[in-house]
């Protein structure tokens, strides 16, 4: 599948993400991130609460965050459905400014561990095959 690169200093990897068989949303590809993430504002509107999510400490960006962890029926990207998947829900705000974009999620080790990722700069392509 196709993904676009965000940012000039250091490309970010964006690919259209599904979630629980809404969107796209824009999510980037971060292979050093252990769990999936979704924006707590993307949260809001898909209406995936933060009540029954269980309260957890992560590291993101050198620091710690404070997360509540949920699990979503779905999340899609391209051909490749990880159903009933574990997600952070973050505020990605101070990530999208630094970025300079609106981040909706990232997509995490939790999503791709059961897949070969194989990321092809020059053709801006991305797949995902079993293993």
């Amino acid at each position: 599948m196709k993904f676009r690169l965000a940012g000039s200093e250091k490309p970010i990897i964006m690919v259209e993400t599904e979630v629980n068989g809404k969107g796209p949303f824009s999510f980037a590809v971060d292979t050093g991130a252990s769990m999936t993430v979704i924006s707590e504002h993307l949260a809001e509107t898909l209406d995936i609460s933060k009540k029954t999510a269980t309260p957890k400490k992560g590291q993101c960006c050198g620091g710690e965050i404070g997360t509540a962890v949920t699990t979503v029926e779905s999340l899609q990207v391209g051909s490749v459905e990880a159903k009933d998947i574990n997600v952070a829900l973050v505020d990605l705000t101070a990530i999208s400014k630094a970025v300079g974009m609106d981040l909706e999620g990232i997509i995490g080790y939790n999503f791709m561990k059961d897949y070969s990722v194989i990321i092809d700069y020059p053709q801006q392509e991305i797949s995902f095959k079993k293993t």
